[in-house]
């Protein structure tokens, strides 16, 4: 016959294990895993204890009070070069990506968690480029797994150095994120960091996307000659189905609060102006 266990011993159990219970449901809040997908951009809210072992062991800056500027500076800013006999030092992100990618980041980084990190993935022509956005001691933590397509790690690749086919080119204020090693430190070359409020680039109003202009005078007020007027009846199909995507994604932006009403309702108004 077997030996009923002790309560005490029972009572330590059951309160060890709620101990655990109490601990898994505190690490991960209920926005972890939130995913918001757009045309050519996906933005998805990451815990902390599942992005790796280095992200884990810092302290985040959450939420971020970013402002658009700013989150535009460090995107023209950042670079990077592939290991090739032709390598020459390409920006990260262009005109179309910042375009994309800029308000939605911003607003990301505005509601984050202090528990979570921000992973996003932007499309275009030249390939996927993936990474994480994170905020913390001050600096703006840019980690790259992919580049215009490319990833990051390629060890098989012979005209790869170190294992990897590019690397992040450190600017003025920017510098790879260090972890220490036992037998020293180890730079990573896909991981920049820098200060939030970086001082913007030469290049800045070059690279800023270009906002379409009202016309004004004259022009603004002649009306089309009437050739030129095509009838509202016959908007293609895929014109309609744009518009139905878009208005979509705005709703979604507006339900999960990285937009808030004005925002909304005016952007709305000007999708449904612009295809109807």
């Amino acid at each position: 016959m077997n030996n009923p266990m002790p309560s005490s011993i029972f009572h330590l159990i059951i309160g060890f294990l709620t101990v655990l219970v109490f601990a898994g449901c505190q690490s991960t809040h209920p926005s972890a895993g939130k995913k918001l997908a757009g045309q050519d951009f996906t933005l998805t809210y990451t815990d902390q204890a599942q992005a790796g072992g280095k992200i884990a062991e810092l302290t985040l800056q959450h939420p971020l009070p970013i402002t658009e500027r700013q989150m535009l500076i460090h995107l023209v800013a950042l670079r990077y070069e592939s290991y090739s006999l032709l390598s020459n030092v390409r920006p990260v992100f262009t005109k179309e990506d910042i375009q994309k990618t800029m308000r939605l980041l911003t607003k990301a980084l505005n509601k984050a968690h202090a528990q979570n990190i921000i992973g996003f993935e932007v499309e275009s022509e030249r390939g996927t480029t993936k990474g994480e956005l994170f905020a913390s001691n001050g600096n703006l933590h840019w980690r790259f797994f992919k580049i215009r397509g490319v990833k990051y790690s390629l060890t098989g690749s012979k005209l790869a150095l170190h294992g990897t086919a590019w690397r992040m080119v450190p600017r003025k204020g920017q510098k790879y994120h260090v972890t220490e090693k036992i037998l020293g430190t180890k730079q990573w070359t896909n991981w920049i960091e820098a200060p939030i409020d970086l001082p913007a680039p030469a290049n800045l109003k070059t690279a800023r996307p270009k906002k379409q202009r009202a016309q004004s005078g004259a022009a603004a007020f002649e009306p089309p000659l009437a050739p030129m007027m095509p009838p509202k009846a016959a908007a293609p199909q895929k014109n309609k189905a744009d518009l139905e995507e878009k208005l979509k994604f705005l709703k979604h932006l507006y339900e999960n609060q990285l937009i808030d009403q004005q925002e909304y309702e005016k952007k709305r108004k000007d999708l449904l102006d612009q295809y109807l």
